[in-house]
């Protein structure tokens, strides 16, 4: 794979959301689904697209790990795996699982395996502060714990005025930034940007 793939893919489940979302609005308008139900699916569809994040922002450190040279001509990958199995196995050491996020981790993680972190540090603080706000609503939806609610509350409510006061993810996803664009949307395009930056570092 190249690391534009993994772009593209993202993209691909982005506007698979975006199209699943746009359907579950048209349906509450139309009062088939209850609007006390479209607080969970906008959290729901959120969850689709940080998870797909993810998935692809790992993918992508795969493909880097099998770069003897980045898109610069200079040394990328330390280890320099010869599959993809084994570039797995090589994140994943004696763990079940392997977690790129937060950002912190993913930067510490990118500079043991890959010359000077490669582009895995190239984010810049508005985009890692970002991702940070972006986690934190993806930590609230899933854990609904009273530290999640702080951090969500500290790093989200503390920087908005909303139409009434809530607590609810789904209530702030569903609330517009603007006219033609709500929080749910702005979000999405900072994570995406994100990933294609990192994407056009590789």
């Amino acid at each position: 794979m190249s690391p534009n793939d993994h772009l593209v893919s993202f993209q691909k489940k982005v506007r698979k959301t975006r199209f699943l979302l746009a359907r579950q609005i048209k349906l509450t308008t139309e009062q088939k689904v209850p609007k006390t139900e479209l607080e969970a699916i906008y959290e729901l569809f959120f969850m689709n697209v940080f998870v797909a994040f993810e998935n692809d922002l790992t993918e992508l450190l795969k493909t880097n790990l099998l770069m003897k040279h980045g898109g610069d001509g200079k040394l990328r990958s330390l280890y320099n795996p010869n599959s993809r199995p084994a570039a797995e196995k090589l994140l994943l050491g004696t763990n079940r699982y392997f977690q790129l996020l937060p950002v912190e981790q993913m930067e510490k993680v990118a500079r043991v395996y890959l010359k000077n972190g490669g582009p895995f540090v190239t984010l810049t603080s508005s985009q890692k502060n970002e991702l940070g706000k972006a986690a934190a609503i993806r930590n609230h939806i899933a854990h609904k714990s009273a530290e999640s609610k702080k951090t969500y509350k500290k790093k989200i409510l503390s920087h908005v005025i909303l139409p009434k006061s809530s607590f609810s993810p789904g209530y702030y996803l569903k609330s517009n930034l603007s006219h033609h664009r709500t929080y749910f949307d702005h979000h999405v395009a900072e994570i995406g940007s994100c990933l294609r930056d990192i994407v056009s570092n590789s």
